[in-house]
């Protein structure tokens, strides 16, 4: 009898690794039996996810490609799970990244700086409500369904790390975009993996620690956080001294620009009050004299912005007021074949279309007929050699 052939030495690290693994994603497996009363929290239930068994009915979808299936909404999805937190309807927008978008879109994930991907993962993925989905060529398209999953035992547990982005319809793993550049081909497939559950735990570590000022920089977060402070209340101040004299009908500027010098306007002379009692502006007054900082936003440009700012704001309420015109009443739109204006995908024909869907577009008549006779005379040689000049 031949004896028992034995295992190369990288054989037996495999199995050991692949056993380590099969056995870490077992724990916690046997509270699948047991229903809550309440709905578990996604973050709870990260050990409980890795099911080989596959016994659970909803659908499985492709990450990028396969999510427009056709999904009823139910009992499964709970309205909690659909409302974003107060802090993200405070926020949201608010911070953008270099190019002008909103941090929470997941197109710019890939180029934030720390300092922005700190506030994201602190924040948290921000979902949009009242959305209407766009189907494919045949009618399938992403619904409010796939944000909930029912487990084995019973218990609704909300997807809080998928992410919807209507610019491109297509889903994406909160926590997986930020710390993994490849994704998995399937929802279930995915958040069962080892990889989904590791990069989970990373972004609740570190969503943890930023709430916790416990993080390696917490220090400079926090130095980072109190001057964001010191400059809006800055710029309080400034705005209301240029409220104060347009409101007055006063000059800003003299001839000097200088901070306590003579002739040097009524704009900085009502600084120079302020900070003569303002504990915030005498701060900044002080870093200005002592060079700390070399953007103060006391010269006249930063005065002729915030002039133009609030005259426009002013504008667009009084026009608000007066004219009272809803966008919802328009039944149609129409530019010149420009395709910054007649763009069907980020452009303006596309951003009305989002609002009211009604607003049909049109292209501009009058536009279309010069067109037309361009085209008509530069087919006939008689034309082109009378206009030959002009053409």
């Amino acid at each position: 009898m031949l004896p028992k052939k034995q295992l190369s030495g990288a054989q037996k690290r495999k199995k050991r690794k692949h056993d380590d693994q099969l056995a870490e994603s077992q724990k916690g497996a046997l509270h699948k039996f047991f229903v809550s009363s309440s709905t578990v929290d996604v973050n709870e239930v990260q050990g409980q996810e890795y099911d080989h068994g596959q016994q659970e009915h909803d659908h499985n979808l492709n990450v990028e490609d396969e999510v427009n299936e056709d999904g009823p909404m139910d009992d499964r999805v709970r309205q909690e799970n659909l409302h974003p937190s107060s802090d993200h309807e405070n926020s949201n927008g608010a911070e953008l990244d270099g190019s002008g978008l909103p941090i929470y879109d997941p197109r710019t994930w890939d180029n934030l700086d720390n300092s922005k991907r700190d506030i994201l993962i602190e924040k948290g993925p921000v979902r949009e409500l009242n959305l209407v989905f766009p189907k494919d060529a045949i009618g399938r398209h992403f619904s409010y369904a796939y944000y909930s999953r029912d487990l084995t035992n019973g218990e609704s547990v909300d997807r809080k790390w998928l992410v919807y982005c209507k610019h491109g319809d297509k889903v994406y793993c909160f926590c997986c975009k930020l710390f993994k550049s490849n994704k998995s081909k399937k929802l279930r497939e995915h958040e069962s993996s080892v990889e989904h559950l590791t990069n989970m735990n990373t972004w609740n570590e570190v969503r943890l620690r930023l709430s916790k000022n416990r993080t390696i920089d917490d220090d400079m977060q926090r130095e980072i956080s109190n001057e964001k402070e010191r400059w809006r209340q800055v710029l309080v101040r400034i705005v209301s001294v240029v409220k104060f004299l347009a409101k007055h009908n006063l000059a800003f500027r003299g001839s000097n620009e200088k901070l306590y010098q003579d002739n040097n306007g009524n704009f900085l002379d009502t600084v120079e009050m302020i900070a003569e009692f303002d504990p915030v502006m005498q701060e900044h007054i002080r870093r200005i004299k002592s060079k700390e900082i070399h953007n103060h936003y006391l010269g006249h440009n930063i005065q002729n912005e915030l002039i133009s700012l609030l005259a426009s704001a002013v504008k667009n309420y009084i026009l608000k007021i007066k004219l009272d015109l809803n966008v919802a009443d328009v039944r149609g739109q129409g530019y010149d074949n420009g395709s910054n204006m007649k763009g069907h995908t980020k452009d303006v024909q596309n951003h009305l279309l989002q609002i009211n869907p009604k607003t049909l577009y049109m292209p501009c008549a009058c536009h279309s007929l010069n067109l037309i006779f361009c085209d008509m005379t530069k087919s006939c040689r008689q034309a082109i050699s009378f206009f030959g000049n002009i053409i």
